[in-house]
């Protein structure tokens, strides 16, 4: 369970140390935003895969060529042929693979698109949090500049 986070009162905090603040929540916020483009990202390549075996099944179908390209990098391809019709290596996590048949295979994509999905909602939410949290900071630390200025005047 994670530790309960203590509260700041941002009016007490100088204006130095607000600006530290808003510092740390933005380096925060860039790193959360990496984050959820990170897990798009993800979740693109893992429909890419559901999309792959898709048009795979319906080339074989019927008289469909068992010719393809081989993609070795991202702008890297052989040619190959399919050897067996309808079984898949499927990559698990953490460099193992499994060999499933098309829904299967496709079943094991859904599964991690979806918790990608959940994945993203959460980061979203922190996300929206941060950004209030930066805008409260904004708010006091303007307030405190105009406190300062006319404190300046007199």
């Amino acid at each position: 369970m994670a530790a309960p986070q203590q509260q700041i009162d941002l009016t007490k905090l100088q204006p130095q140390q607000l600006v530290e603040v808003r510092k740390q929540i933005d380096q925060e916020i860039q790193h959360f935003t990496q984050s959820l483009q990170a897990l798009q990202t993800a979740q693109a390549k893992l429909r890419d895969c559901v999309a792959s075996i898709d048009n795979l099944e319906k080339s074989q179908d019927g008289t469909g060529s068992k010719d393809l390209l081989v993609p070795l990098t991202s702008s890297l391809y052989l040619p190959g042929q399919v050897v067996k019709k309808n079984e898949y290596l499927v990559d698990i996590g953490t460099g193992y693979f499994v060999e499933k048949n098309a829904p299967d295979a496709k079943k094991v994509y859904d599964v991690k698109i979806v918790k990608l999905s959940e994945d993203g909602a959460k980061l979203k939410d922190i996300l929206m949090s941060k950004n209030e949290m930066l805008n409260r900071v904004n708010m006091v630390l303007r307030d405190k500049m105009v406190e300062y200025e006319a404190q300046q005047k007199n």
